[in-house]
């Protein structure tokens, strides 16, 4: 019987959060003994090797759109979008005596209403991912968009069988809202594999921190805490920005402005859409790694897939004492974690940390070993697959 993933088109391509979760989902599935299949029925990138039908270390995936490359013409593009869901329907058509269940991931409510009545006709179980509070994110202003979102917070409980939820907030959302649903909490998820077959790695100087142009906010953040850093003299090193995005509206252009007016440009790397494998080598070379988590409903809701990497990479983290990070971190034993998101509480756990070099490494071996107990993607795929064959719901 197959564990199919339905939603999110791509896949394997792409290397952020959403993508990297929707992988490691999978390769836990399938190194937990299950058969997973992944469906992409949109076409949203070029490349010259796309085939309808391929293998991604060791997944099946299957395009059912008609154009396997985007096609740049709008009409095209769309008519090839219609042919993709015509293309899905088909397939899951055709498999529905082998599919058990359907994990969904980035829907619009209209799609989680149509996959609904699929998983019900179909006879498939229908299990959702949720590791967002959309209805929480400022930059998500489009009246539609914001309506979607809603919808999705408030009812999608009521459409589905079970459900995956990345944080104690999410967890406590959804009982509050339907006590009986089914519910497993997976968290950030890495492989911590990868991160041990690097070679040539060497100790440099420099910070980093790693995220997408929807966080400007926190990169400007990032940049005034590490000049008021220089500034007075207690750090001499550089910063790494691995900066992932588009770009669509000048974004890359205000970061850069950002730095440009810092006073210490040339000490500040801003590397773009890092490859998957270089970013791991550049997280294995930092003295540090930061990820800033807000006092805000977006942060405090989500995991940070960023975190999973920190502690992979056997780095210390420094962060906020906000959301998850209370429930796996311990400030001066795990993690380096500010009281509060303000430019003068990490710099006062900075300047005290920097200098002590042997406790930075004792806080990154405890950070990887908590890394390790609870987000290796192999221990959560069991976890899931248990929860996918027993659907009993966790309390």
């Amino acid at each position: 019987m197959f564990i199919v993933h339905l939603g999110t088109s791509g896949f394997p391509s792409g290397t952020n959060a959403v993508m990297q979760r929707i992988k490691l989902t999978f390769k836990g599935l399938r190194r937990a003994g299950c058969n997973p299949l992944i469906i992409s029925k949109h076409s949203l990138y070029h490349n010259a090797d796309a085939k309808k039908i391929s293998r991604y270390q060791g997944i099946p995936y299957v395009a059912t759109s008609r154009i396997l490359n985007r096609p740049e013409k709008f009409f095209s593009r769309n008519i090839n979008r219609l042919s993709g869901y015509l293309g899905e329907l088909i397939l899951l058509i055709k498999k529905r005596k082998k599919i058990h269940t359907a994990i969904l991931s980035g829907s619009t409510f209209s799609e989680l209403v149509y996959y609904r009545l699929l998983s019900k006709i179909l006879g498939f179980q229908l299990i959702l991912q949720y590791v967002e509070f959309y209805s929480a994110i400022k930059t998500r202003k489009l009246l539609f968009t914001h309506l979607d979102d809603v919808l999705l917070d408030k009812y999608r409980f009521h459409f589905c069988d079970g459900i995956i939820v990345i944080s104690e907030f999410l967890r406590n959302h959804t009982l509050s809202i339907k006590k009986t649903l089914p519910l497993i909490k997976i968290p950030a998820i890495c492989d911590f594999e990868e991160f041990e077959n690097i070679e040539d790695v060497k100790q440099k100087e420099y910070l980093m921190y790693c995220g997408s142009l929807g966080y400007i906010p926190v990169i400007e953040f990032i940049i005034d805490l590490y000049t008021r850093l220089r500034e007075t003299h207690c750090y001499g090193g550089k910063l790494l920005l691995a900066i992932g995005g588009y770009g669509k509206y000048g974004e890359f252009d205000v970061v850069r402005k950002k730095i440009n007016k810092s006073g210490y440009s040339d000490d500040i790397i801003l590397k773009t859409n890092v490859p998957h494998n270089e970013l791991i080598k550049i997280y294995l070379e930092a003295e540090l790694l930061i990820v800033p988590m807000r006092n805000a409903i977006q942060d405090i809701a989500g995991f940070h897939h960023k975190i999973g990497e920190y502690c992979a990479a056997k780095k210390p983290i420094i962060s906020t004492n906000y959301g998850e990070l209370n429930y796996y971190f311990q400030d001066g034993v795990s993690a380096i974690l500010a009281d509060e998101y303000t430019i003068d509480s990490y710099y006062q756990k900075l300047r005290e940390i920097l200098p002590q070099k042997e406790k930075l490494n004792i806080i990154a071996e405890k950070g990887h070993e908590i890394g390790t107990m609870n987000l290796k993607y192999q221990h959560n795929g069991i976890l899931l697959r248990n929860f996918i064959f027993e659907n009993k719901a966790e309390h």
